[in-house]
């Protein structure tokens, strides 16, 4: 069984690591600082998902803010990681829905996204034959079913 609440941490974890691995060469300080204060963006949000699903509540926090677009951007046309990451904050609020089929939806969602980070991040040069064959499931956090 999963737990998907943990997994959405695990996800939060693998954006600040990739956001730290951008910051170690960044170009210039204009762009050192963008990175950082995307991280404690990243962090900020992680800390109270269900507050921050709710889009209104992150845009009232300065959470929200299209400046840090570029802290995702390794080079100026690859902005995938942001989309990830605003693909799951989009769906966030619905890994808690009351309907299967929503809750289902965004359960996929988020461990797609958390593959997709744990390939961006990956430092092996096999990474393009082995990461098509993973499932998302194998890095999802597990609960222990044992104990209820």
């Amino acid at each position: 069984m999963i737990d998907y609440n943990a997994t959405l941490q695990k996800f939060f974890d693998e954006v600040v690591l990739f956001l730290d691995k951008r910051k170690s060469r960044a170009s210039s300080e204009f762009e050192y600082n963008r990175i950082v204060n995307a991280m404690a963006q990243v962090r900020a949000v992680a800390a109270n998902p269900k507050k921050y699903a709710d889009y209104d509540a992150r845009v009232k926090d300065g959470l929200a803010r299209m400046d840090l677009v570029g802290a995702f951007m390794p080079t100026p046309h690859d902005n995938s990681v942001y989309l990830i990451y605003n693909k799951v904050l989009c769906n966030m609020a619905k890994l808690h829905s009351q309907f299967d089929w929503e809750r289902g939806e965004a359960q996929k969602v988020l461990l797609n996204a958390l593959k997709q980070m744990k390939y961006k991040n990956a430092g092996n040069i096999l990474k393009d034959f082995y990461f098509p064959f993973v499932s998302p499931e194998k890095y999802a956090v597990k609960k222990d079913s044992r104990t209820r």
